[in-house]
């Protein structure tokens, strides 16, 4: 089972924004993971345990800054993570939660997709090369790549019936063999999205479900989601998943098929795992982690550019404020800033800079600022000025 957990790096305080609809420069300040996503980690191993397969963290943003972000989820909760991959290019900054949701659920699909393909590319060996030393090699391969289950193929002790011994050993023919790794791509399909019901420096709860609609559009079928969940259980004989989620006044069973996409809140406690299913849990666990993080590029998602970044962002935002630093913002059209390096100047009595290219100018005389206008060293801020402070 594919168990995808979403996170996020935010600001460690309400951070300074340059405006034009709050657009965050994430590379120039400290972050954090979001706090609200631990459950959505908890959540994550708790499915682990109870139905097998791998926690794969998927998370958008700065790759430098994010990956010693999630180092340290490999360890966290019991088992932790299993992979990491990032979102991370210049032509996602400015994302607003729409064009987030659609690179996210891009994401989703590709993860999907490389774990199902595996098994559809093992099936075409068997087809081709029989009872051969090449499904072997194949299976292997793909087993050290992390791609295949257990159940599949395995070098584990404790593992000895996995479909691809018993086909080589002559206890399966190759129409059975292929109809177990059928029922196996069908088992990994049913995979779950998990996150935090919110971000700290977001506040709205809307990606999660923005995922699970965007992800439905892309795999052209209905990806159910739960919001608030507070208690949930998967059932991995049926692919059922039953939740239970409180809004408000209201308290809300609910119950679906999986894949699905869950938002975890706060007051979830993971449950405990049944013994009775270890068996099937190891059979659904993949080889174990792998280490080193990896980055995706709109390229890579084969994203459309006309969806990412301010391109596909249609909502306007407020600005953030630094706490502890006086606040600034920058509008388009409107704040006037230094086009170049000004010296300190002293004007009655009062010092005044120096100034940097692009510091917002504040606080001056109108005579002086007036006087810089004409020299050159005072200007409108502008879409490129915007884009090259969020891009460089």
């Amino acid at each position: 089972m594919l168990i995808i957990v979403l996170l996020k790096g935010v600001p460690a305080r309400t951070t300074q924004a340059v405006q034009i609809g709050g657009v965050l420069n994430r590379e120039a300040m400290e972050l954090v993971l979001n706090p609200h996503d631990a459950k959505a980690v908890e959540a994550a191993d708790f499915v682990k345990r109870r139905a097998g397969g791998k926690v794969v963290a998927l998370s958008m943003g700065p790759d430098m800054k994010l990956i010693p972000l999630m180092k340290p989820l490999y360890d966290a909760e019991v088992s932790g993570v299993d992979e990491e991959y990032i979102l991370s290019d210049r032509k996602m900054a400015g994302s607003d939660t729409l064009a987030t949701s659609y690179a996210v659920s891009l994401g989703v699909k590709k993860l999907v997709e490389m774990h199902t393909a595996p098994i559809g590319e093992l099936s075409a060996e068997i087809r081709r090369g029989g009872y051969s030393d090449t499904v072997k090699a194949k299976a292997a391969a793909l087993y050290g790549a992390n791609l295949l289950t257990n159940r599949v193929y395995s070098e584990l002790p404790s593992v000895r019936d996995s479909i691809v011994h018993r086909f080589l050993a002559g206890e399966l023919t190759p129409d059975a063999a292929l109809a177990e790794l059928a029922a196996e791509m069908e088992r990994v399909s049913k995979f779950i999205v998990l996150s935090g019901v919110k971000t700290t420096d977001g506040e709205t709860g809307s990606v999660g479900p923005q995922v699970a609609e965007g992800t439905s559009e892309l795999l052209g079928k209905v990806i159910p989601h739960a919001t608030y969940v507070e208690d949930f259980d998967v059932d991995p004989a049926t692919w059922t998943l039953s939740s239970e989620r409180r809004i408000g006044y209201l308290s809300q069973k609910l119950e679906m098929k999986l894949p699905a996409l869950l938002t975890v809140a706060a007051e979830y406690r993971p449950r405990e795992a049944p013994a009775s299913w270890a068996k099937e849990v190891r059979a659904s666990n993949y080889k174990g982690k792998v280490l080193q993080a990896t980055k995706w590029t709109a390229d890579d998602l084969g994203a459309d550019p006309k969806r990412l970044g301010l391109a596909g962002s249609p909502t306007i935002v407020g600005a953030g404020i630094d706490i502890g630093k006086p606040p600034v913002q920058k509008k388009v059209g409107e704040s006037l800033v230094f086009l170049k390096a000004a010296p300190q100047m002293e004007l009655d009595s009062k010092k005044y800079g120096p100034y940097s290219p692009g510091d917002l100018v504040q606080g001056l005389p109108g005579p002086a600022v007036e006087k810089l206008k004409s020299e050159g060293a005072v200007g409108a801020f502008t879409i490129e000025m915007l884009a090259e402070e969020l891009f460089r």
